[in-house]
């Protein structure tokens, strides 16, 4: 058969909303971007992006989705799709958006098994109906086909925005679950990047159980409290820690159930002590992760981005321990922390009409770099 391209791949400039809901489980972070493509490389200008909090009962059917089964993915997939069909149509009209080609829409996570199994929920059929553009969606499916882990794909969006000639750069992004991305000076060596364990989810889970709503975005309850450093260390053990990359994690690990388990010592600790020592965990095992590349190239920069950047102490420790590496925010690069993952998504929804491989073997596990997303509605992209 002789495959079609899309007509957009024909195109030097396309206009790409990117939407990402995050581990975090907050809401909709929108970035409208324009990509430029050069061989094989995407580069997104005049970004406009926002963050639409999740209504409560919406927020609160994907909390019992993910620690329920499978029974309840069919109702929240539909709610979610109108849900974010309606925001993202709001938000075009708001802000006088016009000559949309194309939409990425990453979806809800709400099971992730590393490299069996990746759902995400939020149906596209709305957002094409509502936009009446092609939805990339499900992109973590074909890198499990291939073989990987179907996580972390920020590493591709990474070498785009930040790869240099000469120096390597860490790119970390902490949402719910941190990952980096190890990325070498351009055409010396593979980028590597993996989930490192828990971003904010564990800190988020620790403040709900005493406040029941809201979270310690800027660390500010966390800063009021005493580091348990032995419990630091005991938690340092797990052996999630000890696994080589390919790996990747979620909420389903990093979440209530480690909470659960490590209850009684938490509950012996006041409630500033364990934000505080979660804080630090976070950070040591960001740092940890990252050794091994630290001692074998000669790194400049430490890149930020995910909401969990706005968290002082974290970024605190991270400075302290990351030492002569300068610890910055992707701002600096023109992208703002909150939105770098719905623009890694909007660029990923290219590379799919473009057919550029989105996952990195190296990263993933993959045998081979492929085409991530399936494309709503399919008959866009047509075998003859």
């Amino acid at each position: 058969p002789i495959f079609i391209m899309h007509p957009l791949a024909q195109k030097d400039m396309i206009r790409s909303i990117g939407l990402m809901t995050g581990t975090s489980m907050d809401g909709l972070d929108i970035s409208v971007v324009d990509i430029v493509s050069h061989q094989y490389k995407l580069s997104p200008q005049n970004i406009i992006s926002d963050t639409i909090p999740f209504p409560a009962q919406l927020r609160k059917s994907i909390c019992e989705t993910v620690s329920g089964g499978e029974e309840l993915y069919a109702k929240l997939d539909e709610d979610l799709g109108k849900w974010m069909a309606e925001v993202v149509s709001s938000f075009v009209d708001e802000n006088n958006i016009t000559g949309i080609d194309l939409i990425g829409s990453h979806g809800q996570t709400v099971h992730h098994e590393n490299g069996v199994k990746s759902v995400q929920l939020g149906n596209p059929e709305y957002l094409h109906r509502a936009l009446g553009v092609p939805v990339i969606y499900d992109f973590r499916t074909a890198d499990i086909g291939a073989g990987g882990t179907g996580a972390p794909l920020i590493p591709k969006v990474d070498e785009w925005l930040f790869q240099k000639a000469e120096s390597a750069v860490i790119a970390l992004n902490i949402g719910g679950i941190a990952n980096v991305s190890l990325v070498p000076p351009k055409n010396k060596g593979e980028i590597v990047g993996f989930d490192t364990g828990p971003g904010m989810a564990l800190l988020d889970e620790v403040y709900r159980s005493h406040f029941i709503e809201g979270f310690d975005g800027s660390g500010k309850a966390a800063s009021q409290g005493m580091i348990d450093m032995a419990l630091v260390n005991a938690w340092m053990e797990d052996a999630y820690f000890k696994m080589a990359p390919p790996k990747s994690t979620g909420r389903d690990y990093f979440g209530p159930s480690w909470v659960t388990a490590h209850n009684e010592e938490l509950n012996n600790i006041s409630f500033e002590d364990r934000l505080a020592s979660l804080s630090l965990f976070t950070a040591k095992t960001i740092h940890e992760s990252c050794k091994s590349f630290l001692e074998r190239e000669d790194v400049s920069e430490l890149i930020m981005g995910g909401g969990g950047s706005h968290h002082g102490q974290i970024f605190f420790h991270l400075e302290r321990l990351f030492q002569a590496v300068q610890v910055k925010r992707s701002d600096e690069y023109g992208v703002s922390i909150d939105e770098k993952e719905a623009v890694g998504f909007s660029l990923l929804a290219v590379a799919n009409i473009k057919e550029i491989p989105g996952n990195i073997p190296s990263v993933t596990g993959a045998k081979e770099a492929v085409v991530l997303g399936e494309i709503y509605p399919a008959e866009q992209s047509i075998e003859a």
